[in-house]
């Protein structure tokens, strides 16, 4: 049966007070548990100890527990309970916030929070400097959230202390549609109806790629842009598209072998349609374009082919009429030059034309 006892000693500091125990019988050696200079301290810890006995529990695990030093939470840890906590964002914000952990966990990852200083930041933002200038701001951004989930307080990553390259807004050079006709020409066979596409629609490559023939509604000559797979954040969006490429979408596969999840343009990826396009480029011996350069393409088409930029700006997916004129009004292309301008045209008057609403009447019963 366990034991517990208090037994007295005087040393050359004084009267000294000492609390022993027994995990069982005799056959058990007694277990120092702590020596105190007054008898209320001593039956203090007396008590702790037969509450551990009583529960069943070794009184040593939290003796030890109490003159042991507490590990700090890493910045690393912190990383990942903050990604964990995000239930709220998408795949592409969390592959975001993985970037950034990436970027500065070898640097700090061992470090605690508490005691990283603006100057540690700065040191993580000049090792990442090959990255461009929005990049850092987006990593940033996310340091700055991580911290504010430990309750960090000064937050060194916002401190004006920590720089960033200045932001250098890139030229935006959109094909000409010559340009335009010599790639088609050149690109790859697999590939040219989803360039083909994506310059029609002025769609993101990731909304071509994830395009489900769900999304395609054949009879009203449309297709979805939905919202679960769309970075904008104007949500669900509604095509209108040429019955040529519908054709062509609509001879991919078999009428019986369709399913609403069943995606257009399978087997493909962002990096294949990119760098089928920049193969494109050199055959036709002209300068490079991305896939993203066909967006800038047709939205550039619709501002000079003046149509109503809250038009553009629903066309576009953008969240932001401003972003639309901004970035876009200053960009010199022909708007005749757009084999799909008549296109356009219809749909954009269809939008605009009056609906009309039915009027009930008596004689109507």
């Amino acid at each position: 049966m366990a034991s517990l006892v208090i037994t007295s000693r005087r040393t050359k500091s004084g009267q000294r007070y000492v609390v022993r125990y027994r995990l069982g019988g005799r056959s058990y050696p007694l277990t120092h548990g702590g020596s105190f200079r007054t008898m209320r301290e001593a039956r203090a810890r007396r008590d702790l100890i037969a509450g551990e006995l009583a529960a069943g529990r070794n009184p040593a695990d939290v003796l030890r527990a109490m003159v042991e030093k507490p590990q700090p939470v890493t910045l690393s840890t912190w990383f990942e309970r903050f990604i964990e906590s995000r239930v709220d964002v998408g795949d592409k914000t969390r592959e975001l916030y993985c970037n950034a952990r990436d970027r500065i966990v070898p640097h700090l990852g061992v470090r605690d929070p508490k005691i990283i200083t603006p100057a540690d930041i700065a040191d993580v933002v000049a090792a990442n400097s090959e990255l461009s200038a929005s990049s850092l701001r987006k990593y940033r951004s996310t340091w700055a959230q991580v911290f504010d989930h430990a309750d960090i307080e000064p937050n060194p990553v916002r401190s004006s202390k920590v720089k960033l390259p200045s932001h250098v807004s890139e030229e935006i050079t959109p094909p000409s549609q010559g340009d335009w006709n010599l790639i088609k020409k050149t690109i790859a066979k697999k590939l040219r109806l989803v360039c083909r596409f994506i310059e029609c629609e002025g769609a993101r490559v990731s909304e071509a790629l994830s395009l489900t023939y769900g999304d395609c509604d054949f009879t009203n000559g449309r297709v979805r842009i939905s919202k679960t797979r769309t970075k904008s954040a104007s949500g669900q969006r509604w095509l209108a598209v040429p019955d040529t490429l519908l054709e062509e979408i609509d001879a991919l596969v078999p009428l019986e072998d369709r399913h609403p999840g069943r995606l257009v343009f399978p087997n493909l990826t962002k990096a294949a349609v990119r760098d089928g396009l920049y193969l494109a480029c050199r055959n036709a011996k002209i300068a490079s374009h991305s896939p993203h350069d066909l967006r800038h393409r047709r939205i550039s088409l619709w501002v000079a082919q003046g149509f109503d930029p809250v038009a553009v700006k629903t066309w576009s997916g953008h969240s932001r009429t401003s972003m639309t004129l901004d970035v876009y009004s200053h960009i010199i292309v022909d708007p005749n030059a757009d084999e799909w301008k008549e296109h356009w045209s219809a749909a954009y008057a269809a939008e605009r034309a009056p609906r009309v609403v039915p009027v009930w009447s008596q004689e109507d019963e």
